[in-house]
């Protein structure tokens, strides 16, 4: 009986991971201009979000924070990234995460810099286009 319920149980779970699985192209996934020097594309999942960020020279992501855990990886050109009150200068190759509820902000050093940002929880605020820290006040 144990057997039986076990593989129902991995039937199940199997069947309905599949039902969720997303597969998706980085440079393909659907933008949006945020700004006049920055894009944005981003897929997410349950649990996750990735944001696509392409910069210009310049280009900056004002200060805000939020309530997800954020990794980000530059995999070209760099960015400054403010942090409460240190400066950090991150460079194509290297990465930083940033707690959940702390201020930061980023500023792109060089143009077409690439940042490949990983959240969890999933950014709510991007899904339901709540995102308003971009608009200049």
């Amino acid at each position: 009986m144990k057997t039986i319920v076990f593989s129902i149980s991995l039937f199940f779970a199997a069947s309905v991971s599949a039902q969720n699985v997303q597969t998706f192209t980085l440079k393909e996934l659907p933008t949006k201009p945020v700004n006049e020097l920055l894009t944005r594309g981003m897929i997410y999942g349950e649990q996750g979000t990735i944001g696509y960020f392409t910069y210009k020279k310049g280009a900056v992501v004002p200060t805000h924070q939020h309530s997800n855990e954020q990794y980000s990886l530059i995999t070209k050109g760099s960015v400054k990234v403010n942090i409460l009150d240190k400066e950090y200068i991150v460079k194509a190759g290297d990465g930083i995460i940033i707690p959940p509820n702390v201020p930061h902000s980023f500023t792109a050093l060089e143009d077409d810099t690439i940042d490949i940002d990983f959240f969890s929880p999933a950014r709510k605020d991007w899904i339901e286009g709540k995102d308003h820290y971009f608009e200049k006040k």
